[in-house]
């Protein structure tokens, strides 16, 4: 019975399968990409004409950020590579010129493309490859553990940071929407006019001059805006509660409306999109929410316990190189609490 792919096995097949494709590449030899250690690989090649490429992670230690990670949570590793080439004679050009050649292509490839995204356990993530130097007294001592096997030219490479994913993950907390403190001048009690409306909501003008502006938005409840809300479950300020945003930016581009949700058993999910709002207003100020062209929002739930967590996004096509990109406005929070 097979062996679980584990996190680390998929980003070092991962990393193989990558050089694979592009060393592989149309109209060019045929080279086999391995995963194994260098003796391994000489003697599973012996006497034939094949070229291989052989990565052998060999070295795993502390990512040295991240110090205050959970069980639960992602953790994450420096893992070190040895590339090392095994090629054969090919016409007329030699076993050592072919190793030079793909160690060339490895360098070539990985100096074009030094950050990559992988798939692990069905997320994405990003790695960065980083050329590192082997000291003469390193080198010595990791080719003297594979026995008899001569010394091949090879590379080494930290390939950073690699996601080591538990099977049963931590619960994210709850998010908090804002605090602050009140100065009264007498004990008696005073209701807000609209409860968990810190903190206060600064005049926004995205500058749209830029490619990459993000979008601002706010809540606006009660001729008042709002960044974040609080409401206690089945309480009459619920009930009256309609959710509106006011969105700001470039007036009359369209741009896609999210929610993602909180609850103790499932922590933060994402929904599907909750559909599109069309900019009306250049900026916010908090001072004009009276007259704010809004657009109202359907809460995810208002049943149980838990928070809700909007934001707007918008995508353009950078002008440098043509990619597709999304950038996010600021979030907006309500929090539903036991009464």
């Amino acid at each position: 019975m097979a062996l679980a792919l584990s996190p680390l096995s998929q980003v070092c097949k991962g990393i193989r399968a990558y050089l694979d494709g592009e060393i592989n590449a149309p109209d060019r030899s045929k080279v086999s990409v391995l995963l194994a250690t260098p003796a391994e690989s000489a003697s599973a090649g012996a006497g034939d004409s094949e070229h291989r490429l052989n990565l052998f992670f060999y070295r795993f230690e502390p990512s040295g950020l991240f110090p205050d990670t959970l069980p639960g949570e992602t953790g994450w590793l420096r893992t070190f590579c040895l590339v090392t080439p095994f090629s054969a004679e090919e016409d007329s050009v030699g076993a050592g010129e072919n190793d030079l050649r793909l160690i060339g292509e490895v360098l070539r490839i990985f100096h074009e493309k030094p950050v990559f995204q992988l798939n692990v356990d069905g997320e994405d993530y990003h790695l960065q490859v980083i050329f590192q130097p082997l000291p003469l007294d390193q080198l010595n001592q990791l080719w003297s553990t594979q026995g008899d096997t001569l010394y091949r030219p090879s590379i080494l490479y930290e390939i950073s940071l690699a996601p080591v994913v538990p099977v049963e993950k931590a619960v994210a907390a709850p998010l908090t929407g804002g605090f602050g403190l009140d100065v009264r001048a007498t004990l008696e009690r005073r209701e807000s006019r609209v409860a968990g409306r810190l903190p206060e909501v600064p005049a926004m003008t995205p500058g749209i001059a830029r490619e990459d502006w993000a979008p601002a938005i706010a809540f606006v409840h009660q001729d008042i805006c709002a960044f974040s809300f609080s409401f206690a479950l089945g309480s009459v300020e619920l009930a009256a509660f309609t959710p509106r945003v006011w969105l700001a930016g470039k007036v009359g581009e369209s741009i896609s409306l999210h929610w993602e949700t909180w609850d103790a058993t499932n922590g933060w999910q994402s929904l599907l999109p909750a559909g599109a709002g069309l900019i009306a207003s250049s900026g916010i100020d908090p001072e004009a929410a009276a007259g704010a062209v809004t657009q109202a929002l359907t809460l995810p739930f208002d049943d149980r316990v838990g928070q809700m967590l909007f934001h707007a996004e918008r995508s353009y096509t950078r002008a440098s190189d043509g990619a597709v990109l999304s950038v996010r406005s600021n979030p907006l929070l309500i929090s539903l609490y036991a009464g």
